[in-house]
């Protein structure tokens, strides 16, 4: 009797997996939409083009659909115009000739030899043929970065080696930072993601003649590093010392720079400056920042 059971329990779930296994796994109509992959992208005034993903998520076997969009500066401080700042290489509406996946906006930039700050544009997405919805993200920024700014060596994106005094090896660290221009003085940049993504934004002047970087000090990078009872504690940035336990709250920081965008600070010194440990020091660091 016990076996005839097990028999007829072996046979139930065989049906019931060869039912489910059959099943189709359907998309549903009402997710289908239009959108871009992201919503910010930036390209060099001196590059040949940047290509702009967009997207149609749809079930297989939809029909071909258009897409159109608009070129739009609202909002934008130092707006990019079109014609002088850049062109779209094939204007009209993107294609879709199956009726999903993606297909391209190109934008090419346009370089001059003036000196005119980074610039910015929206392309936003506005019909379609099937009257699809738009998704979340139906607006992107596109930057052009002038490459005649002055401290154009020194923008973009870092990886940042941060080699510990307190525990070499062990309390070492590696930061992903970006640089951008100051839009009120051309001599500043401001650098973020120092330490982790999401501190603070803080600022740097650079020194052309003496090719250096400075740092003023006592600048926050905020609630960025936890205690053992897991509260957030903040930390601002100080010129430190080899010993690591005092920093040096007056002076600022200063640092190499070379043609090629390597910046190279040491001492850099973190100051808890909240928490428990207010006034401590947290580490002191050598770092070598290699532009990407």
């Amino acid at each position: 009797m016990k076996n005839t059971h097990k028999l007829l329990c072996l046979l139930l779930m065989a049906v019931i997996f060869t039912s489910c296994k059959n099943e189709p796994i359907m998309f549903d109509k009402s997710k289908t939409f239009v959108a871009f992959a992201y919503t910010s992208a930036s390209v060099n005034e001196n590059a040949n083009s940047v290509d702009i993903p967009v997207m149609v998520a749809a079930v297989d076997g939809s029909p071909a659909v258009t897409v159109d969009y608009e070129v739009v500066t609202d909002g934008i401080t130092n707006p990019a115009v079109e014609g002088i700042d850049f062109t779209i290489v094939s204007e009209g509406p993107i294609n879709f000739p199956d009726g999903s996946g993606y297909a391209f906006i190109t934008v090419h930039p346009i370089d001059n030899a003036l000196f005119t700050g980074f610039k910015s544009f929206k392309l936003r997405l506005t019909t379609n043929s099937k009257d699809y919805p738009n998704g979340a993200e139906n607006e992107i920024t596109v930057v052009i970065k002038d490459d005649e700014h002055p401290l154009f060596n020194w923008i973009g994106t870092y990886y940042v080696e941060a080699i510990s005094y307190y525990k070499p090896g062990i309390n070492d660290e590696f930061w992903i930072v970006t640089t951008e221009p100051d839009p009120k003085d051309v001599n500043y940049l401001i650098i973020n993601g120092v330490a982790t993504e999401g501190s603070n934004p803080i600022k740097a002047k650079i020194d052309l003649e003496e090719m250096k970087i400075i740092l003023a000090p006592g600048q926050s990078l905020g609630d960025i590093y936890f205690d053992e009872n897991n509260d957030p504690f903040a930390v601002s940035i100080y010129k430190g010392t080899e010993s690591v336990d005092i920093v040096n709250k007056d002076e600022p920081l200063i640092g190499d720079i070379q043609n090629d965008g390597t910046i190279k600070i040491d001492l850099w010194g973190e100051g808890i400056t909240s928490g428990q440990y207010k006034n401590e020091v947290l580490d002191v660091f050598n770092t070598t920042w290699t532009k990407q």
